[in-house]
């Protein structure tokens, strides 16, 4: 088909009617007059109806419009059109489905959903036009909300995913088992580095300035290891300089182990040196004199012990947004915290809740069916 030319002036002044439009959070007319520039600037045909999703026939139908009726056309667009159409239950299904597989998986070069695009999404999909400022009001219709993303490994899989599905089915309810039959405390055990340099938050400040916290800059850190013991909330830790290795760990096991007179069920994530060959051997000696038994985590479960979330809790309460120009300074910090916890063993027993609740009923029924 035939090419039109359009002049500068023209281009111009549709430029201007994009950015209004944009101001306007009007996707109908915005998507028109961005078509409408798209060809004045000479972009293929078969271009444009890739990017917007209309028909080439659709370009020419616009194009004669504006010929025809100029810039009066977007004014007078929206006139006498009647009631706003409703999306109906299916058009929300197929939407709320749109949004949970993410903007790139619909073919969008970004990872966030934002109501400008959602509303372009609508009209792309149903032809129904929303303001932007109703977009939020309609997804909690549909039941989505505004959220952080939060980071899954790209290791993981549906290997992973079934060895996670059979320590909360069976792992989990075997080591209670074992700790009724033991008399045995069950501890969550984990390593943790406090950084000196500081670690960032959100937090409330002048508008239009954002909120600023000194650091030294210094690339040294507070490193503890800790356990809690899932039935009492008792928490131990103990401070280590240098790297973290097999050596240290054992140390600080022996410490905990002098701190309860009964058998010790362990639960550990699969660092490298939980896992070697001098901590295994390490491992079978204390289970054969009936004084600690080591279970594995799967692998990217950090979700499944429960004093990383006193971890983060700690750095929340004491080492966010703050200054430590000594490392002492931040020891002091973290310690504090610490003697809380050690305390108030409610608060560490709070981090175990909804698993208490869920191995509380386990044991009850164990009990039963004995």
């Amino acid at each position: 088909m035939y090419h039109i030319m359009i002049g500068k002036s023209i281009r111009e002044k549709l430029e201007e009617e994009l950015k209004k439009a944009q101001a306007q959070n009007n996707a109908q007319i915005y998507m028109r007059v961005a078509v409408l520039l798209c060809y004045a600037n000479e972009m293929p045909n078969e271009e444009i109806v890739k990017i917007f999703g209309i028909c080439e026939r659709t370009i020419y139908n616009w194009l004669i419009e504006f010929i025809t009726k100029g810039f009066r056309w977007f004014i007078t667009f929206f006139k006498g059109r009647g009631r706003k159409p409703k999306l109906s239950k299916e058009k929300r299904a197929k939407l709320k489905e749109i949004i949970i597989a993410g903007p790139e998986q619909y073919g969008l070069k970004t990872g966030i959903w934002i109501s400008s695009v959602i509303q372009w999404v609508i009209q792309k999909e149903f032809h129904i036009f929303y303001a932007v400022k109703y977009i939020p009001e309609l997804l909690k219709q549909i039941r989505l909300s505004w959220q952080k993303v939060k980071f899954v490994s790209d290791h993981l899989d549906d290997d992973n995913e079934e060895k996670r599905k059979v320590w909360q089915e069976q792992t989990w309810p075997s080591i209670l088992k074992q700790a009724k039959e033991l008399g045995a405390v069950i501890v969550f055990g984990d390593e943790v580095s406090f950084a000196q340099w500081g670690s960032l938050s959100y937090t409330w400040g002048l508008k239009g300035k954002q909120p600023t916290t000194k650091t030294t800059g210094k690339r040294k850190a507070f490193k503890v290891f800790g356990v809690i013991e899932f039935f009492s909330g008792k928490f131990l830790h103990q401070g280590h300089e240098g790297r973290f290795n097999g050596q240290s760990y054992q140390g600080f096991l022996e410490y905990v182990l002098t701190q309860f007179e009964c058998p010790v069920i362990l639960i550990q994530d699969g660092a490298p040196y939980h896992t070697s060959k001098a901590m295994n051997e390490y491992f079978e000696q204390k289970k054969q004199e009936g004084r600690l038994f080591c279970h594995q985590l799967p692998s990217y479960s950090p979700d499944y012990n429960p004093i990383e979330r006193l971890w983060k809790q700690t750095k929340a309460d004491k080492t966010h947004c703050r200054y430590f120009p000594q490392l002492s300074d931040l020891k002091a910090a973290v310690m504090e915290a610490f003697e809380d916890y050690m305390r108030n063993s409610w608060k560490v027993l709070a981090k175990m809740k909804s698993l208490r609740d869920r191995s509380f009923k386990i044991l009850e029924a164990c009990s039963v069916s004995c």
